[in-house]
């Protein structure tokens, strides 16, 4: 199916009416949370996915699969059940369906595309899929089967633009993530090699890219983003961009051209750090996920690699362009930092209950693999003593360095026992 003129209006209608998709195919303005929504874990050595749940105070495991030699590190829902997982170590996309009733997940398909994909992005018809090939230095472009939800590779879109200054890092194009904005129509890309966010507009099944946004920060390393409002607005006013390598946020307005673009103007600046404790080893450290709450009043990074004897988690305020058409006023302000209960804290997500009163957290290595961590719905506060937090060994997933790098919660609905 096409991304149309039409859709696209269609999409600025439902703005209007308050009316928004929450990603499951709901358009009533709540998110459809089952019973016993199932948490999906992947990556690491193991080339393992798991399935889990979580009852407020404890995890359990109930489902695993596993393909040697891969590393699913991430990973994509769609209804029904269906998952789909990169694996870094090649360039093969697998599609899993996942049977609740026997705990099992089951291949469906091996599909070939570029090597190194590190994450998908699904459009709002559920019919093109978006791949970011850190590895292989391009954007793969999927048409997804409306029967089976098999995948047949459409274009290839080649990152190639200049290269950023650090030549050990920014050694060649590297496509982070690939983002839908809320309407429907752009993706973004993050480059970490390049120093640049890639649009490409996906009306009438183009996948055409229509600007190349430079960062302002040279040697930043572009890694993942996050649109605001992240609810409640099918057009974005704002793009946070997290980048690695510097360990900051670059604070961005948007604005949909008439002529069929989204431009970014640059409004700040801020570190991932508190300011009155900086990491450690500020050369080693790099900032890695960001997550913006459903209420749209904070702002959530992770930070690896910091020298300290646990990695941390970040809490920003969110203030001056809540309800407003323009983005312009938008800005970040450093609130806390706490433990994340280990090292290498590549993903974390918020929880699927319309209080967001959890966060997922996993971590490639230290003593904590899993754990959830309490948040505050009123203040975004998040509970600072991790070390009482519900937790799973990093021993459970692998070895040392080489535990889980990607959970969230999916509306996957278990059996009653």
């Amino acid at each position: 199916m096409k991304t149309s003129l039409l859709s696209w209006a269609t999409l600025a209608l439902r703005q209007l009416t308050g009316r928004q998709d929450d990603g499951t195919g709901n358009t009533d303005g709540t998110a459809a949370v089952s019973p016993d929504p199932v948490l999906l874990i992947g990556g690491g050595a193991s080339g393992t996915i798991s399935a889990a749940t979580f009852d407020g105070t404890a995890f359990s495991i109930v489902a695993n699969i596993t393909t040697d030699g891969t590393d699913p590190s991430w990973l994509l829902y769609q209804d029904p059940n269906r998952i789909y997982a990169v694996d870094e170590n090649s360039n093969t996309t697998r599609l899993f369906q996942f049977d609740p009733t026997s705990n099992t997940f089951s291949l469906q398909q091996e599909a070939t595309g570029s090597s190194g994909v590190v994450y998908l992005a699904m459009n709002l018809e559920s019919t093109r899929m978006v791949g970011a090939a850190f590895g292989q230095g391009q954007v793969d472009v999927w048409e997804v089967s409306p029967d089976d939800g098999s995948l047949s590779l459409l274009k290839q879109i080649v990152s190639d633009d200049p290269l950023g200054p650090n030549t050990a890092r920014q050694d060649a194009p590297h496509p982070h993530q690939a983002l839908l904005e809320n309407s429907g129509r752009f993706f973004v890309v993050n480059d970490l090699g390049t120093d640049t966010i890639l649009v490409i507009d996906s009306l009438e099944d183009a996948f055409d890219v229509v600007n190349h946004v430079r960062v302002p920060d040279a040697g930043c390393g572009p890694r993942h983003g996050a649109f605001f409002p992240a609810t409640g607005s099918d057009f974005p006013t704002n793009y946070l961009l997290v980048c690695e390598m510097l360990s900051v946020v670059e604070v961005f307005s948007l604005n949909f051209t008439g002529d069929g673009n989204l431009t970014f103007s640059h409004l700040q600046t801020i570190s991932t750090f508190d300011p009155l404790q900086p990491p450690a080893n500020v050369t080693t450290a790099t900032a890695a996920e960001i997550v913006v709450s459903a209420d749209n009043q904070h702002a959530y990074v992770s930070n690896r690699n910091t020298g300290n004897a646990t990695d941390s988690l970040a809490h920003f305020g969110i203030t001056g362009a809540i309800g407003s058409s323009s983005g312009d006023s938008l800005v970040l302000t450093f609130v806390e930092t706490i433990s994340s209960g280990g090292l290498s804290p590549r993903m974390f997500s918020l929880d699927r209950d319309s209080a967001e009163s959890q966060v997922f957290m996993t971590n490639q290595d230290g003593e904590l693999g899993l754990l959830a961590i309490g948040r505050d719905s009123a203040s975004g506060n998040l509970s600072a003593d991790t070390s009482t937090a519900p937790s799973v060994p990093l021993s459970v997933f692998g070895t040392a360095g080489q535990g889980p790098q990607f959970v969230q919660q999916v509306p996957i609905a278990l059996p009653s026992a």
